[in-house]
């Protein structure tokens, strides 16, 4: 796994988000949320894009995986539609930093779960989520650089 691998204490973090049902939705929900989120002043060059996972693609079938298109909150929103609010609850995570294509994503998060387990850590009951520090479409390599976040005890 060439990632590079911490163990982080975050704060709780406020999110608008848009719900997605299988990752063959996650970018619509993303251009909803843009949508929404750009006449409000919420995308700026500080913006964080975080995407929350409901379920595991280990026992869910991937077009049925719930997962959240978010984007973090530095005020307070009103929010209408199918835009909604959560957040990430403060806690300690297991943080692998990534520079990836699309097509690693699986074995990526796959490498990092078998890290937790091979350095003695247990996943807390949390969703784990990914926040993304780029836009993958102008990266000239066309990747990710990408954080993957596992809650742990």
């Amino acid at each position: 796994m060439n990632a590079k691998v911490d163990i982080k204490e975050m704060p709780e973090t406020e999110l608008a988000y848009v719900l997605s049902i299988g990752p063959q939705n996650l970018e619509t929900a993303y251009r909803k949320l843009v949508q929404w989120a750009t006449p409000r002043g919420l995308m700026h060059e500080q913006a964080k894009m975080v995407t929350i996972y409901h379920d595991s693609f280990k026992v869910t079938e991937a077009r049925k995986i719930r997962m959240y298109a978010c984007i973090a909150l530095n005020k307070p929103v009103e929010t209408e539609g199918e835009i909604g609010l959560t957040s990430i609850e403060k806690g300690k995570f297991i943080v692998g930093s990534f520079e990836i294509g699309l097509h690693e994503f699986e074995k990526s998060w796959t490498g990092l779960f078998v890290w937790m387990n091979e350095n003695g850590y247990k996943k807390a009951d949390r969703n784990p989520f990914e926040i993304y520090h780029n836009n993958f479409n102008k990266h000239p390599e066309k990747k990710a650089i990408v954080d993957f976040y596992i809650p742990i005890e």
